[in-house]
């Protein structure tokens, strides 16, 4: 059998025992000559009609797929093996939470916030003094001493401060609302389910004075603000709507991989090839936290040897190779980092609060929780976890070309699929829905993974089969990335033809092609709360797409 949407196969052994009926005994079908399938529409069975070449009779059976619910009209769900039996003791795996945290559970780790003072050294208290005699009294002067003349008439006046000035322009609101624009009116809006797919140029912007290649680009949660990472080293930060270029990260030594909002809007996250991921503060142009050593960033001893509560550099070492990908998780409550071939779990403590006098000495802390490794690969290619709600799956993708599936409630990895491309895959996306739209609890366990040269697949966290092959679009060397619309039903890739495709999930098939760059689509994002698409390409230009 071969699965037309996902153009892959179900093999049935007709040699192995097979229960034709409920009151026979199983047996085997000497060499099937022809047989044919049948289902009714709605159907949870596949009638199958053999032939024997050594038999004058025909055996009809019935074979359950076995199936989760979910909504069938996005996509249809194959299982992991066809099955003969009528139950299914396949444990279910869903992104969403559906069981309490384990008591020794991982997530559970808590990092302990520590006040500024309590970080200061301890000043030596000094015992009160018994000395008797003459105290030190307030200086005071009389009126027979001569001053500067600034306290007897006439008075010279030197400066008048101007404190009438308003706030900075960052911060000024603006009377029009534009679509997508900043209002508390929106938390009451909701994602236009039924809309059609943006096809309309709305605005145009360059990021840079020089073509610099776009490398990820990440919408905040409540869509007000957009994160835009560039190979100069740099990433910006820019307020919806997309007319102006806003505030511009400096501190990495290499282009960035990846940034990625908080679930609460106020903290930015951003990687890079320089082996260091860095956290921001929304609006700020200085970073909170670096991550640059792998088990916490406690003072090193410069000698390499542990001082009292401390770590040396040999058990504390940097990361060996580039950060590829850095997120928050868990709603916010820790930061997942991929470096080689493991991802690390950290939970962490981020303090502004500044010495002007070591401003540059930071009070944030972070610690690691626990290290995971696929063990086959050479390096975690991307990675994939939900932090706009509870989830305890985290999906990897490895050079060795395989998908892997870690459940850190109980702590280790719970499936892997091999061989699941022809090629690496260089782009995962989960079906993470939007704080303004409402889907069904199992449309969450959709992924997307998209490879050089073999189209994009569709899987279901619950199977390990594909369930939806794209294709269509053109990928044969940059890796173009791909994302899901908030309603569920679109999904958008870039290409390198100079356009942006949008596939029906429910059809399989092409409906928008989005044109009009100037080179290769590396970067797609669709608004959280609009029906927006926004492009960014190798060239730096960034291009938004509106459905009106």
């Amino acid at each position: 059998m071969i699965h037309t949407k996902s153009f892959e196969g179900e093999v049935v052994s007709f040699q192995d025992s097979i229960m034709s009926a409920p009151d026979l005994q199983p047996k085997p079908i000497p060499v099937a000559t022809s047989f044919a399938f049948g289902a009714l529409q709605d159907s949870k069975k596949v009638w199958c009609v053999t032939m024997s070449a050594f038999q004058n009779s025909l055996e009809v059976m019935h074979i359950n797929i076995p199936s989760k619910s979910g909504p069938e009209t996005i996509v249809d769900k194959f299982s992991e093996q066809c099955s003969i039996s009528d139950e299914t003791t396949k444990a279910e795996i869903s992104v969403i939470a559906n069981v309490p945290l384990l008591e020794n559970s991982i997530l559970r780790s808590e990092m302990h916030q520590t006040s500024a003072a309590a970080l200061l050294p301890k000043a030596k208290s000094k015992k009160p003094t018994s000395q008797k005699g003459v105290q030190n009294q307030p200086l005071t002067f009389q009126r027979k001493i001569k001053s500067s003349g600034y306290s007897s008439a006439p008075r010279t006046k030197m400066f008048s401060p101007n404190t009438s000035q308003g706030k900075t322009s960052f911060s000024k609101s603006k009377k029009s609302q534009p679509s997508s624009g900043t209002n508390h009116r929106n938390l009451l809006k909701e994602f236009p389910m039924n809309a059609d797919p943006p096809n309309t140029l709305k605005y145009s912007l360059t990021v840079a004075d020089q073509p610099v290649s776009i490398s990820d680009l990440n919408f905040s949660d409540d869509g007000q603000y957009l994160a835009c990472a560039l190979a100069d080293k740099s990433a910006q930060v820019m307020k919806m709507p997309l007319t102006k270029l806003g505030t511009c990260l400096t501190g990495h030594n290499a282009s960035l991989n990846s940034v990625s909002w908080s679930h609460d809007g106020a903290w930015l996250i951003t990687s890079s090839d320089d082996k260091t991921a860095k956290v921001w503060a929304k609006g700020d142009a200085d970073s909170v936290l670096t991550f640059r050593h792998i088990k916490h960033n406690h003072q090193q001893e410069e000698s390499g040897t542990a001082a009292k509560g401390g770590t040396s550099k040999k058990e504390n070492p940097c990361f060996s190779k580039e950060i590829k990908h850095a997120q928050f998780y868990y709603v916010d409550k820790f930061i997942i980092l991929t470096s080689g071939n493991s991802f690390y779990l950290y939970k962490y403590n981020l303090d502004t609060s500044r010495d002007e006098i070591k401003r540059y000495e930071t009070r944030s802390r972070y610690k690691l929780v626990k290290e995971f490794s696929m063990e086959e690969a050479n390096q975690v290619m991307c990675l994939s976890a939900a932090n706009g709600f509870y989830s305890y799956i985290v999906i990897c993708t490895g050079s060795d070309k395989s998908i892997e599936l870690f459940d850190l409630n109980v702590g280790q990895r719970l499936t892997k699929i091999e061989a699941a491309h022809s090629r690496c895959v260089h782009s995962i996306s989960q079906n993470q829905g939007s704080n303004f739209s409402s889907i069904s609890a199992s449309t969450y366990n959709m992924f997307a993974t998209a490879a050089v040269t073999d189209g994009i697949k569709v899987w279901d966290v619950r199977t390990n089969r594909c369930i939806r092959k794209l294709e269509g679009h053109l990928n044969r060397a940059h890796a173009c990335s791909t994302t899901f619309s908030p309603c569920g039903q679109y999904l958008v890739t870039g290409s390198e033809d100079k356009s942006a495709y949008v596939f029906d999930l429910r059809e399989g098939a092409v409906i928008e092609k989005l044109m009009g760059h100037t080179d290769v689509v590396s970067c797609v994002a669709y608004h959280p709360l609009y029906a927006e698409i926004l492009t960014g390409t190798l060239d730096g230009k960034l291009r938004l797409f509106s459905d009106r």
